[in-house]
């Protein structure tokens, strides 16, 4: 185990920073114990007794908690030297061996934690943020210590559970990243570039409902060196959290805007105006100038503002599935106070993989019950977590903790992938190519073959549009490499029971 212990000592020293963080389940250390031997003015016949019965008394006595699981023995290993001694001839019986920590421990605690999950999209300029959710959770975690030679060694794992507490807020930005593409127009006669259509869109929902899973196993080497009466156990372990977070609710404003001007220090779009000219023909609206009209054309049809509205969707708007897993390293920390209080810390850089999956069920033109899919391989995010405890004792084996813990998990350049309703594009494009009234909907006088329907220069924009997706989105699914920035972060209050066996 030599090899082990020296890869998990380096390891170690790359993360070790003074930083009180969240131990699980780790034991008093320091110099408090004191021989259950010396707290009588007379011996018991135990103690007048030598070889077996003398190394009872000095091992399984009724010491405190802290001093039960103080892993510091030299001043115990002292005072039952020269107990020995007076009791035995025989020197070979005195060992100085320090003893070990060995047997199961559990902690169960529940926490109270506020997080923030926000994604953000570089090419599409959409940001997705769920503000100031509560969680309620459910803690739960225990280990083992066990000797290989004269390392002591421990394995250990955890599990939490927790549900959304109370409402908090959710927000689609399509606003502030300045908006996404439309199309861009193009003069029929010369096929110069008129300008851009840019879309916006804001919404404001409420999140409830939402729950969490998580777990993790660990290795780790118990107590493996110390900073004066600090003692280190270094590990290393995997770590799985999930949560699903949904909104309802949802309140937002959506505007198409074409050319831009400065009005005193500000900017300033013209709403989109497309007029319809005939069956066939579309026009946008388009002005250089702030103070000149926006005139309608001779012959126009109809008219319409583009993708400019208010909505409210009462129902789901949007269900995301998130979850970072993978391994981590760990420091723990302990530092006793007393024989009844102490302090411990943990601090834990992970390297996680992550994946977010969504439903958007008011996308129509989405599929569900998958309508996203973002993906970064293990080793592809971050996750760094801290944590503090007090420990204190209520009987020899029982003690109450209370503490914080902080978590951060971020990825930077994961892919996404957008599944698309084909049924729905394909239906639109044989609407097309027909013509005719469909549900409400006139499309046109239709066209004789798709070949002509196609024509970049007399056939029909919206077809050619989809004959475009479709290529360029294999099975209605289109991938942007690097295109997600999301980043996880929570600060909780822990209240336990922490028990040893």
């Amino acid at each position: 185990m030599k090899s082990l212990s020296n890869f998990l000592f380096k390891c170690s020293l790359l993360v070790m920073v003074p930083v009180a963080a969240n131990a699980a389940g780790t034991y008093y250390t320091g110099n408090t114990y004191q021989s259950p031997q010396v707290r009588y003015n007379t011996q018991s016949y135990a103690q007048r007794q030598t070889g077996y019965a003398s190394q009872y008394n000095n091992y399984y006595s009724n010491p405190s908690y802290a001093s039960r699981y103080n892993t510091n023995m030299n001043s115990a290993s002292t005072t039952s030297q020269r107990t020995r001694a007076n009791n035995s001839t025989n020197s070979k019986e005195t060992s100085s061996t320090t003893p070990k920590k060995t047997g199961f421990w559990l902690d169960a605690g529940i926490i109270h934690e506020n997080g923030q999950w926000q994604m953000e999209m570089n090419q599409s300029g959409s940001i997705l943020s769920y503000d100031n959710v509560a969680w309620n959770v459910l803690d739960v975690k225990g280990g083992y210590y066990f000797n290989a030679g004269n390392t002591t060694m421990q394995i250990d794992a955890g599990v939490k559970y927790g549900m959304q507490w109370g409402e908090s807020v959710m927000y689609d930005d399509d606003v502030t990243n300045g908006g996404f593409l439309v199309t861009t127009w193009i003069n029929a006669d010369d096929n110069s570039e008129i300008g851009q259509q840019i879309g916006h869109a804001i919404s404001i929902g409420t999140s409830q409902g939402g729950n969490m899973l998580g777990f993790n196993v660990g290795f780790g080497l118990t107590d493996f060196f110390k900073w004066g009466n600090v003692t280190v156990t270094p590990s290393v372990g995997y770590r799985y959290l999930k949560y699903k977070l949904e909104t309802e609710n949802n309140y937002g404003l959506s505007v198409d805007t074409t050319a831009c001007f400065e009005v005193n220090g500000e900017i300033q779009c013209d709403p989109a105006i497309i007029v319809n000219i005939g069956s066939d023909k579309q026009q946008i609206i388009w002005r250089d100038d702030i103070n000149a009209p926006m005139e309608i054309p001779g012959g126009a049809t109809s008219i319409n503002t583009g993708s400019t509205y208010y909505y409210y969707q009462p129902g789901v708007s949007h269900s995301y599935d998130a979850t970072w897993a993978g391994p981590y390293l760990a420091l723990d920390l302990d530092y006793v106070i007393n024989q009844n209080n102490a302090v411990n810390g943990r601090i834990e850089l992970g390297l996680p993989g992550y994946k977010a999956v969504g439903d958007q069920p008011y996308r129509f033109d989405w599929a569900h019950p998958k309508s996203v899919e973002d993906e970064a391989g293990m080793f592809g995010a971050m996750h760094f977590g801290l944590g503090a405890n007090w420990t204190t004792a209520i009987s020899d084996s029982v003690a109450l903790s209370i503490g914080l813990t902080y978590d951060y998990y971020s990825v930077s350049g994961a892919d996404a992938k957008t599944y698309l309703n084909g049924s729905y594009y394909t239906t639109l494009y044989n609407n097309i190519l027909s013509g005719g009234v469909i549900d409400g909907i006139d499309y046109g006088t239709g066209y004789d073959s798709e070949a002509a329907m196609l024509d970049p220069e007399t056939g029909n924009p919206i077809a050619i549009n989809i004959k475009n997706l479709e290529s360029e989105c294999s099975g209605w699914v289109c991938s942007t490499a690097g295109e997600i920035e999301s980043f996880y972060k929570s600060m909780g209050i822990r209240v336990g029971i922490n028990a040893k066996f």
